[in-house]
């Protein structure tokens, strides 16, 4: 396949397509973004991303030129370009505009930017449960909105990667918020449980499809404040994000977490690979 970028209309191959030095992403991280895949051209979920950008976007006052429609066809004609019918990763970001650096908002004449990318999916072992970390949540009081300022996600992404796993438990004390760059959910007692939606916590995609696939099969869901005492106790350790869809943790800094309940997850996460493969082939598992 081919890795495309693209940058405010002009589009050609990952590593050759240019971004001028003003734009504001650059300086200020003023900007915002989303992230889903596609499966032999076709995009999964986009109406539920396009949601999430477009509120992003309002959020940070960002007044992004393109309607849902010409967005979409740009970013199709972005994976079009690819020329693989295989799984593709899809980025898009937004910033405020291309203008001379000024923290103040430019001139409504600098029209916000649009980049994207493609590059190629590969799904994830999922008969290898994932081990985590945890890591004190430093982040500021924005985590709702998807912004291009992620240096805390960053740092304990690496601290992760250092320690030998796939991603970092951030909490505010006690208080379980998210992981670095995705969703954590527990099982207990036959009960889906997760952080309660705030400023503290990215409203995932993933997090939302598997509350909807719970309760499609009877499971009972809670969204409220979750201890990391419930984490350490729950039947089951779920993280969830666009690249790892829905997958199990069996280890928590080094101790044993979850595992308790595999046959109420593996029929969720049963449940969520046949959602991807009815609505765009794809097979996962």
């Amino acid at each position: 396949m081919k890795e495309i970028g693209y940058y405010n209309g002009e589009m050609g191959l990952l590593n050759e397509v240019k971004i001028p030095m003003q734009d504001r992403a650059l300086y200020f991280g003023d900007g915002v973004y989303d992230v889903t895949f596609a499966y032999n051209h076709h995009l999964f979920a986009m109406n539920d991303h396009l949601d999430r950008f477009y509120n992003s976007c309002r959020m940070l006052e960002i007044d992004f030129p393109l309607t849902r429609e010409e967005l979409t066809a740009e970013i199709q004609k972005c994976v079009d370009a690819a020329e693989t019918d295989g799984a593709v990763v899809i980025y898009w970001q937004s910033s405020r505009s291309n203008s001379k650096r000024n923290h103040v908002y430019p001139d409504p004449s600098n029209k916000p930017t649009l980049l994207i990318t493609i590059t190629e999916a590969k799904a994830m072992d999922y008969s290898i449960p994932m081990k985590l970390i945890t890591w004190e949540d430093t982040r500021f009081f924005h985590c709702n909105i998807k912004t291009l300022n992620l240096i805390p996600n960053v740092v304990a992404s690496q601290r992760a990667k250092e320690a030998g796993c796939g991603e970092a438990v951030l909490h505010r004390g006690n208080q379980l918020t998210e992981c670095a760059h995705s969703s954590l959910l527990l099982l207990k007692d036959g009960v889906l449980i997760g952080p309660k939606l705030n400023e503290l916590i990215l409203p995932s995609i993933s997090r939302k499809h598997l509350f909807e696939i719970a309760e499609e099969l009877g499971v009972p869901t809670e969204m409220r404040d979750v201890s990391m005492d419930e984490v350490w106790n729950a039947d089951e350790v779920i993280v969830c994000s666009t690249t790892k869809v829905t997958a199990a943790a069996d280890t928590l800094d080094g101790k044993p977490v979850g595992m308790k309940d595999r046959e109420l997850f593996l029929k969720l996460q049963k449940a969520y690979f046949d959602r991807v493969e009815r609505e765009i082939g794809w097979k996962l598992g």
